[in-house]
Protein backbone atom coordinates (compact mmCIF):
# COMPACT_ATOMS: atom_id res chain seq x y z
CA UNK A 1 0.00 0.00 0.00
CA UNK A 2 1.22 3.50 -0.87
CA UNK A 3 -0.37 6.49 0.86
CA UNK A 4 0.77 10.10 0.73
CA UNK A 5 -0.66 13.44 1.86
CA UNK A 6 -0.09 16.76 0.07
CA UNK A 7 -0.67 20.13 1.77
CA UNK A 8 -3.06 22.52 0.00
CA UNK A 9 -2.14 25.85 -1.54
CA UNK A 10 -2.47 28.76 0.89
CA UNK A 11 -5.56 30.10 -0.92
CA UNK A 12 -7.33 26.79 -0.24
CA UNK A 13 -6.12 26.22 3.32
CA UNK A 14 -9.39 27.42 4.83
CA UNK A 15 -11.31 24.85 2.78
CA UNK A 16 -9.05 21.86 2.19
CA UNK A 17 -7.17 20.02 4.94
CA UNK A 18 -5.05 18.05 2.49
CA UNK A 19 -4.90 16.17 -0.79
CA UNK A 20 -4.00 12.51 -0.61
CA UNK A 21 -3.12 9.66 -2.91
CA UNK A 22 -3.53 5.95 -2.32
CA UNK A 23 -2.49 2.86 -4.21
CA UNK A 24 -3.75 -0.34 -2.63
CA UNK A 25 -4.53 -3.89 -3.66
CA UNK A 26 -7.50 -5.52 -1.93
CA UNK A 27 -7.40 -9.30 -1.51
CA UNK A 28 -9.92 -11.93 -0.39
CA UNK A 29 -8.19 -11.82 2.99
CA UNK A 30 -8.47 -8.01 3.21
CA UNK A 31 -11.33 -7.02 0.90
CA UNK A 32 -12.73 -3.96 2.64
CA UNK A 33 -12.07 -0.39 3.71
CA UNK A 34 -13.88 0.82 6.83
CA UNK A 35 -14.54 4.58 6.96
CA UNK A 36 -15.42 5.81 10.43
CA UNK A 37 -17.32 9.11 10.88
CA UNK A 38 -15.24 12.25 11.23
CA UNK A 39 -15.58 15.99 10.62
CA UNK A 40 -14.26 15.90 7.04
CA UNK A 41 -15.75 15.48 3.57
CA UNK A 42 -13.81 13.55 0.95
CA UNK A 43 -13.80 13.94 -2.83
CA UNK A 44 -12.56 10.64 -4.27
CA UNK A 45 -11.18 10.02 -7.77
CA UNK A 46 -10.66 6.26 -8.20
CA UNK A 47 -8.85 5.11 -11.35
CA UNK A 48 -8.72 1.45 -10.39
CA UNK A 49 -11.23 -1.25 -9.52
CA UNK A 50 -14.53 0.12 -8.29
CA UNK A 51 -15.55 0.16 -4.64
CA UNK A 52 -18.88 -1.33 -3.59
CA UNK A 53 -20.57 0.40 -0.67
CA UNK A 54 -22.06 -2.13 1.75
CA UNK A 55 -24.86 -1.01 4.05
CA UNK A 56 -26.82 -2.99 6.58
CA UNK A 57 -30.09 -4.26 5.15
CA UNK A 58 -29.37 -2.88 1.65
CA UNK A 59 -27.91 -4.25 -1.56
CA UNK A 60 -24.34 -3.30 -2.34
CA UNK A 61 -23.93 -0.10 -4.35
CA UNK A 62 -21.07 0.18 -6.84
CA UNK A 63 -19.45 3.56 -6.54
CA UNK A 64 -18.59 5.58 -9.65
CA UNK A 65 -15.08 6.70 -10.52
CA UNK A 66 -15.70 10.06 -8.84
CA UNK A 67 -17.74 10.36 -5.66
CA UNK A 68 -18.14 12.33 -2.45
CA UNK A 69 -18.16 10.93 1.06
CA UNK A 70 -20.15 13.36 3.17
CA UNK A 71 -20.45 13.67 6.93
CA UNK A 72 -21.53 10.35 8.38
CA UNK A 73 -23.24 9.24 11.59
CA UNK A 74 -22.21 5.58 11.23
CA UNK A 75 -19.19 3.77 9.77
CA UNK A 76 -19.17 2.97 6.05
CA UNK A 77 -17.71 -0.21 4.57
CA UNK A 78 -16.34 -0.20 1.04
CA UNK A 79 -15.44 -3.56 -0.52
CA UNK A 80 -13.17 -3.97 -3.51
CA UNK A 81 -11.67 -6.76 -5.56
CA UNK A 82 -8.29 -5.67 -6.90
CA UNK A 83 -6.16 -2.54 -7.16
CA UNK A 84 -7.35 1.03 -6.54
CA UNK A 85 -5.46 4.17 -7.59
CA UNK A 86 -6.93 7.14 -5.77
CA UNK A 87 -6.50 10.90 -5.82
CA UNK A 88 -8.60 12.64 -3.19
CA UNK A 89 -9.23 15.94 -1.43
CA UNK A 90 -10.14 16.10 2.26
CA UNK A 91 -12.34 19.13 2.96
CA UNK A 92 -13.21 20.73 6.25
CA UNK A 93 -16.93 20.41 6.91
CA UNK A 94 -17.39 24.16 6.53
CA UNK A 95 -15.16 24.48 3.47
CA UNK A 96 -16.94 22.44 0.85
CA UNK A 97 -19.95 24.65 0.03
CA UNK A 98 -18.31 26.85 -2.68
CA UNK A 99 -17.34 23.73 -4.64
CA UNK A 100 -20.29 21.35 -4.35
CA UNK A 101 -23.14 23.12 -2.55
CA UNK A 102 -25.56 20.77 -0.84
CA UNK A 103 -24.39 17.77 -2.87
CA UNK A 104 -21.69 17.16 -0.27
CA UNK A 105 -24.15 16.30 2.48
CA UNK A 106 -24.34 12.64 1.48
CA UNK A 107 -22.21 10.04 -0.21
CA UNK A 108 -22.90 10.55 -3.89
CA UNK A 109 -21.87 11.89 -7.27
CA UNK A 110 -20.52 15.48 -7.27
CA UNK A 111 -21.53 16.28 -10.87
CA UNK A 112 -20.70 15.50 -14.48
CA UNK A 113 -18.12 18.29 -14.71
CA UNK A 114 -15.91 16.36 -12.26
CA UNK A 115 -16.01 13.31 -14.52
CA UNK A 116 -14.55 15.50 -17.26
CA UNK A 117 -11.74 16.53 -14.94
CA UNK A 118 -11.18 12.88 -14.01
CA UNK A 119 -10.46 12.09 -17.67
CA UNK A 120 -7.61 14.63 -17.57
CA UNK A 121 -6.30 13.43 -14.23
CA UNK A 122 -6.29 9.73 -15.05
CA UNK A 123 -3.14 9.61 -17.26
CA UNK A 124 -1.17 11.44 -14.55
CA UNK A 125 -2.33 9.15 -11.76
CA UNK A 126 -1.75 5.98 -13.77
CA UNK A 127 1.75 7.19 -14.63
CA UNK A 128 2.46 7.76 -10.93
CA UNK A 129 2.82 11.52 -11.42
CA UNK A 130 0.97 12.39 -8.22
CA UNK A 131 2.40 15.90 -7.85
CA UNK A 132 1.14 16.94 -11.28
CA UNK A 133 -2.27 15.37 -10.62
CA UNK A 134 -2.61 17.18 -7.29
CA UNK A 135 -1.55 20.46 -8.95
CA UNK A 136 -4.22 20.05 -11.64
CA UNK A 137 -6.93 19.28 -9.09
CA UNK A 138 -5.80 22.16 -6.94
CA UNK A 139 -5.95 24.57 -9.88
CA UNK A 140 -9.53 23.50 -10.48
CA UNK A 141 -10.47 24.20 -6.87
CA UNK A 142 -8.85 27.64 -7.03
CA UNK A 143 -10.87 28.45 -10.16
CA UNK A 144 -14.09 27.25 -8.52
CA UNK A 145 -13.36 29.27 -5.40
CA UNK A 146 -12.63 32.43 -7.36
CA UNK A 147 -15.83 32.06 -9.35
CA UNK A 148 -17.80 31.68 -6.13
CA UNK A 149 -16.17 34.67 -4.42
CA UNK A 150 -15.69 37.12 -7.31
CA UNK A 151 -16.05 40.76 -6.24
CA UNK A 152 -17.33 42.90 -9.15
CA UNK A 153 -16.19 46.07 -7.34
CA UNK A 154 -12.56 44.99 -7.49
CA UNK A 155 -12.85 44.17 -11.17
CA UNK A 156 -14.54 47.49 -11.97
CA UNK A 157 -11.76 49.30 -10.09
CA UNK A 158 -9.16 47.41 -12.12
CA UNK A 159 -10.92 48.25 -15.39
CA UNK A 160 -11.09 51.94 -14.44
CA UNK A 161 -7.36 51.91 -13.70
CA UNK A 162 -6.70 50.53 -17.15
CA UNK A 163 -8.69 53.37 -18.71
CA UNK A 164 -6.98 56.03 -16.59
CA UNK A 165 -3.55 54.65 -17.47
CA UNK A 166 -4.47 54.28 -21.16
CA UNK A 167 -4.03 50.52 -21.03
CA UNK A 168 -0.46 50.70 -19.76
CA UNK A 169 -0.83 48.74 -16.53
CA UNK A 170 0.86 45.38 -16.28
CA UNK A 171 -1.39 42.62 -14.96
CA UNK A 172 0.87 41.98 -11.95
CA UNK A 173 0.79 45.68 -10.99
CA UNK A 174 -2.96 45.83 -11.48
CA UNK A 175 -3.48 42.76 -9.30
CA UNK A 176 -1.34 44.25 -6.52
CA UNK A 177 -3.34 47.50 -6.60
CA UNK A 178 -6.55 45.47 -6.20
CA UNK A 179 -5.18 43.19 -3.50
CA UNK A 180 -5.47 40.09 -5.72
CA UNK A 181 -3.09 37.59 -7.19
CA UNK A 182 -2.56 37.76 -10.95
CA UNK A 183 -4.50 34.51 -11.33
CA UNK A 184 -7.41 35.83 -9.26
CA UNK A 185 -7.56 39.02 -11.29
CA UNK A 186 -7.50 37.15 -14.61
CA UNK A 187 -10.30 34.82 -13.51
CA UNK A 188 -12.55 37.50 -12.01
CA UNK A 189 -11.95 39.86 -14.94
CA UNK A 190 -13.17 37.25 -17.42
CA UNK A 191 -16.23 36.50 -15.27
CA UNK A 192 -17.25 40.16 -14.87
CA UNK A 193 -15.93 41.90 -18.02
CA UNK A 194 -15.92 38.99 -20.45
CA UNK A 195 -12.29 39.41 -21.56
CA UNK A 196 -8.91 39.25 -19.86
CA UNK A 197 -7.23 42.39 -18.43
CA UNK A 198 -4.62 42.13 -21.19
CA UNK A 199 -7.28 42.07 -23.92
CA UNK A 200 -9.03 45.13 -22.49
CA UNK A 201 -5.70 46.94 -22.08
CA UNK A 202 -4.88 46.31 -25.75
CA UNK A 203 -8.23 47.76 -26.81
CA UNK A 204 -7.77 50.84 -24.61
CA UNK A 205 -4.23 51.37 -25.87
CA UNK A 206 -5.33 51.04 -29.49
CA UNK A 207 -8.16 53.54 -29.00
CA UNK A 208 -5.78 56.05 -27.42
CA UNK A 209 -3.28 55.73 -30.28
CA UNK A 210 -6.05 56.00 -32.86
CA UNK A 211 -7.25 59.25 -31.26
CA UNK A 212 -3.71 60.65 -31.24
CA UNK A 213 -3.34 59.96 -34.96
CA UNK A 214 -6.78 61.39 -35.75
CA UNK A 215 -5.87 64.77 -34.27
CA UNK A 216 -2.17 64.72 -35.11
CA UNK A 217 -1.51 62.45 -38.12
CA UNK A 218 2.01 63.88 -38.51
CA UNK A 219 3.05 62.51 -35.13
CA UNK A 220 6.07 60.22 -35.18
CA UNK A 221 4.98 56.59 -35.19
CA UNK A 222 8.27 55.62 -33.56
CA UNK A 223 7.59 58.02 -30.69
CA UNK A 224 4.07 56.62 -30.31
CA UNK A 225 5.34 53.06 -30.18
CA UNK A 226 7.86 54.09 -27.52
CA UNK A 227 5.30 56.07 -25.49
CA UNK A 228 2.92 53.12 -25.36
CA UNK A 229 5.73 50.72 -24.46
CA UNK A 230 5.76 48.50 -27.52
CA UNK A 231 8.85 46.35 -27.61
CA UNK A 232 9.44 47.08 -31.30
CA UNK A 233 7.87 48.77 -34.32
CA UNK A 234 6.70 45.47 -35.83
CA UNK A 235 4.67 44.66 -32.71
CA UNK A 236 3.12 48.13 -32.79
CA UNK A 237 2.13 47.80 -36.46
CA UNK A 238 0.78 44.27 -36.00
CA UNK A 239 -1.31 45.28 -32.97
CA UNK A 240 -2.79 48.32 -34.73
CA UNK A 241 -3.57 46.42 -37.92
CA UNK A 242 -5.39 43.71 -35.94
CA UNK A 243 -7.92 46.25 -34.68
CA UNK A 244 -8.04 48.72 -37.59
CA UNK A 245 -7.45 46.52 -40.66
CA UNK A 246 -4.76 48.96 -41.67
CA UNK A 247 -1.32 49.92 -40.44
CA UNK A 248 -0.83 53.05 -38.31
CA UNK A 249 0.96 54.63 -41.27
CA UNK A 250 -2.00 53.97 -43.58
CA UNK A 251 -4.40 55.32 -40.97
CA UNK A 252 -2.29 58.47 -40.53
CA UNK A 253 -2.32 59.07 -44.30
CA UNK A 254 -6.11 58.80 -44.33
CA UNK A 255 -6.32 61.33 -41.49
CA UNK A 256 -3.97 63.71 -43.35
CA UNK A 257 -6.16 63.48 -46.45
CA UNK A 258 -9.26 64.30 -44.40
CA UNK A 259 -7.43 67.22 -42.79
CA UNK A 260 -6.52 68.58 -46.21
CA UNK A 261 -10.19 68.56 -47.20
CA UNK A 262 -11.29 70.48 -44.13
CA UNK A 263 -8.42 72.97 -44.36
CA UNK A 264 -9.77 74.05 -47.72
CA UNK A 265 -12.57 76.38 -46.58
CA UNK A 266 -14.19 76.31 -50.03
CA UNK A 267 -15.03 72.67 -49.48
CA UNK A 268 -16.66 73.16 -46.08
CA UNK A 269 -20.43 73.46 -46.16
CA UNK A 270 -22.40 74.47 -43.06
CA UNK A 271 -25.91 73.15 -42.93
CA UNK A 272 -28.46 75.05 -40.90
CA UNK A 273 -31.47 73.31 -39.49
CA UNK A 274 -34.75 74.73 -40.88
CA UNK A 275 -36.69 76.97 -38.50
CA UNK A 276 -39.30 75.27 -36.43
CA UNK A 277 -42.78 75.48 -37.91
CA UNK A 278 -44.91 78.14 -36.28
CA UNK A 279 -47.84 76.89 -34.25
Amino acid sequence: MKYREHPPHESLSGHVKCFWTLERRYTPENPAEDVTPDAFIELIFNFGERYVLKREGRAGREMPGVFLVGLQKKPLRFRCDGMVKILAARFYAWGVLPFFGNRARETGVPGREWDELAAKLEPLVRAGNDDAAVAMLQDRFVEELLAATADPKQVRAAARMLHLQKGQFRVTELAERCGLSSRQLQRQFRDVVGVSPKALARLIRFEEIRKRLMFDPDRSLTDLAHEFEYTDQAHFIRDFREFADRTPGEFAREMRAIREIFHDRDNVVFLQAPPAASR
